[in-house]
């Protein structure tokens, strides 16, 4: 009975110690921070990746979380390809407007791919820190940048900028 009446008087410092506890999935992250998924997938043959990312065969959870990231990475160089090329061509359009003695559209172009970057990364923070400490935190996360990406890439091609 003694025995059991000192587990129990430990039963609160345990618990305050397990609360502490912190893990990977713990407190904020910055995604800038992280490596490249390449980093992670060094020394897999392309039939692994495949597996893993593709098929989600023998996948953990890291595996799946990495893949994710690179979707969005893939994503992410697709859009910059994009906002390059939009972008020349905003050069050479400011250039007859600033003949004219128009307002140049460069400035808002950047500002609003500023803004955009913000609002995607807000929202993907937001739906990740809505989970609490879940091991899907970083899958939610590279989902939701490569799904705001790919929407915004899907965006910028329909308004005919490029035309």
């Amino acid at each position: 009975m003694h025995n059991i009446k000192k587990i129990i008087s430990l039963f609160p410092c345990v618990l305050s110690i397990a609360a502490s506890a912190k893990t990977i999935y713990s407190g904020e992250f910055d995604y800038r921070k992280f490596e490249p998924s390449s980093m992670y997938f060094s020394g897999f043959t392309s039939s692994e990746i495949s597996k893993l990312c593709e098929i989600g065969e023998h996948a953990g959870t890291m595996d799946i979380s990495e893949c994710a990231h690179r979707n969005y990475e893939r994503a992410n160089r697709n859009l910059e390809k994009k906002l390059k090329a939009l972008r020349s061509e905003i050069v050479e359009n400011d250039k007859s407007l600033k003949a004219d003695g128009e307002p140049l559209a460069l400035p808002y172009f950047v500002k609003s791919q500023e803004i955009w970057a913000q609002y995607r990364e807000s929202g993907c923070y937001y739906e990740t820190y809505m989970l609490g400490e879940a091991s899907m935190r970083y899958i939610t996360f590279w989902d939701c940048m490569t799904r705001i990406t790919k929407s915004r890439l899907d965006e910028l091609t329909r308004s005919g900028a490029d035309d």
